[in-house]
């Protein structure tokens, strides 16, 4: 098979733990895009959040592409520019918020690449950590908001995440979706957002087949994304539904798992 694009998640798939690209990683992915192969970064995380990587990786060199807030926003790094966006309206927001604070979790969202929340958790600063984004504490989010954002976060202890995404079962509403990232991440997303939908919408607008995309991925917002890739390689770290549902199982984020993969099948 000719592939056309490899598709990867950042964190624990692109990302070691230590939230670097290893050098094998970095190598054969630059190789690939001399040769004529785009490479999509797709991420929970915000745009921001993932500049860094695709500079390194460069995207903008090549032609390269970015899905950041699951798909939410859709960045041509040749260009810069966002050419497609599908975000959570301001009433939905509401509804999504009062969910999780009467349930005590604590809630983040997105403005301008800016972290807004409020109050406090004991896993407040992860995300801040992750993508490197400046966090903006206000007295009410609610009352803060008053557009569309991107997405929106629930953050609690592994086990309370868990079962609250176990009960939504992915539909929150006729408008909503939500998944998790991180075991302690429960995100919200439009229901027309998730990277298997974005990237499909995606290579039909670059008139690449299906067989033609190579997907890496760990965690459950990656597993419609591996579904539609000709080839879907779940990491060796990924969870055992993702594992499940992959064509492929590599090494884990920490190893050459994608070098292997990447040189095996190109």
């Amino acid at each position: 098979m000719q592939y056309k694009m490899i598709v990867l998640d950042m964190d624990d798939t692109l990302l070691t733990s230590d939230n670097t690209i290893l050098s094998s990683t970095k190598k054969v992915l630059i190789d690939a895009q001399e040769k004529g192969i785009k490479v999509v970064l797709a991420s929970g995380r915000p745009t921001g959040g993932m500049l860094e990587a695709a500079k390194e990786l460069k995207l903008a060199d090549y032609g390269s592409y970015i899905l950041s807030y699951n798909g939410a926003e859709v960045i041509d790094m040749a260009t810069g520019k966002l050419i497609a966006a599908t975000h959570v309206s301001k009433e939905s927001f509401d509804e999504v918020y009062d969910y999780l604070r009467s349930r005590d979790v604590f809630v983040l969202t997105y403005i301008d690449n800016t972290i807004v929340y409020e109050g406090t958790h004991e896993y407040m600063n992860v995300e801040h950590e992750l993508t490197g984004l400046p966090m903006n504490p206000v007295d009410d989010l609610k009352a803060f908001v008053t557009s569309n954002v991107p997405k929106l976060m629930g953050v609690d202890d592994i086990d309370k995440i868990s079962d609250m995404n176990e009960a939504i079962g992915g539909k929150f509403n006729d408008d909503i979706h939500a998944t998790t990232s991180k075991p302690f991440f429960l995100e919200f997303m439009n229901k027309e957002v998730s990277k298997g939908k974005v990237l499909k919408q995606l290579v039909d607008q670059l008139g690449i087949k299906q067989e033609e995309v190579m997907a890496f991925g760990d965690s459950n917002n990656d597993k419609d994304m591996l579904e539609f890739a000709g080839l879907g390689v779940a990491m060796g770290n990924a969870n055992e539904g993702i594992k499940e549902i992959a064509d492929v199982i590599t090494d884990d984020h920490n190893s050459d798992g994608i070098a292997n993969i990447v040189n095996q099948y190109l």
